[in-house]
């Protein structure tokens, strides 16, 4: 999966996290990005802390050792929140392509 977003851009969560951390349709801002210790995934900062002494991937469940105080959140969760051009831009194009393919099933 790609990730199409990068630190400083706002980003909504796509999907609630397992322990609740984030929330579906909730908006938040991506401030630091970093690979997992065992590199199976990405992880976003949006500003929590713990006291965990370690992340536990959710891909291999490795447990690697924190450094920092920082809730790392696995950036799979969320995407890019577009911006209300981006939005408009992109409900044309696809109102064209449905537009299209009604006409083609007739």
């Amino acid at each position: 999966m790609t990730i199409d977003y990068r630190a400083g851009d706002d980003i909504i969560c796509i999907k609630d996290h397992s322990q609740g951390v984030v929330k579906k349709g909730k908006v938040y801002t991506a401030h630091k990005l970093q690979r997992n210790g065992c590199g199976c995934i990405l992880l976003v900062d949006v500003g929590y802390t713990s006291d965990r002494p370690f992340t536990q991937c959710p891909v291999c469940q490795t447990n690697d050792e924190k450094t920092d105080n920082i809730w790392w959140v696995d950036a799979r969760l969320f995407r890019r929140l577009l911006t209300k051009s981006e939005e408009d831009d992109l409900a044309e194009v696809l109102a064209e392509v449905f537009s299209e393919e009604l006409i083609s099933l007739n």
